[in-house]
């Protein structure tokens, strides 16, 4: 469970076109499939015991991002009423990381939803202590592009041009 001491916090905000129902279902009932439309996620695949009405309770990841190995993250938060989502991501975090939290937050703002997500990470000993300017910039990328990406990718029925080029390196490597 992540500490409420958290050091490293970071915010984004994004409008999307599309009702919040929708937005719901690709970020929170489809929260398995997050390899879909992430350009950071080559892969994704639901376990676990489902939460409040989820279909699976954590998921597990194959991070394309640096300092990241695979990871895995378990659903703390699943309310479909005030339309949250929180995960703690528990594997595959920098050794330096103790807790990491993510939060998306959907408000209905006429026929679009206004979409935030909230990441809190505490960070310990030395190397976090001389990494939490990094470690806040490269979040906060991330989670800019993580909303880019999931508003394309409801917005247009297929993944943003990013997760394409994305697919296309790992495809490569694979090789």
């Amino acid at each position: 469970m992540p500490s409420s001491k958290s050091n490293i916090n970071v915010h984004q905000t994004i409008l999307v076109d599309a009702g919040i129902n929708e937005v719901w279902k690709a970020l929170a009932e489809d929260f398995d499939k997050i390899g879909e439309w992430s350009s950071g996620v080559n892969h994704s695949e639901g376990f676990g015991e489902p939460v409040n009405g989820s279909l699976c309770g954590e998921r597990a990841c194959k991070i394309n991002a640096p300092g990241f190995s695979n990871a895995k993250e378990r659903i703390t938060v699943y309310d479909k009423n005030s339309y949250m989502l929180s995960y703690d991501l528990y594997e595959g975090v920098p050794s330096f990381v103790k807790s990491a939290e993510i939060t998306w937050m959907l408000m209905p703002i006429k026929e679009k939803t206004q979409m935030r997500v909230v990441s809190k990470m505490r960070a310990t000993g030395l190397l976090g202590f001389l990494m939490r300017g990094f470690m806040r910039s490269s979040t906060k990328n991330a989670l800019r592009s993580m909303c880019e990406e999931l508003a394309y990718y409801i917005e247009n029925n297929k993944p943003h041009p990013k997760k394409m080029k994305a697919i296309e390196k790992f495809n490569k490597k694979k090789k």
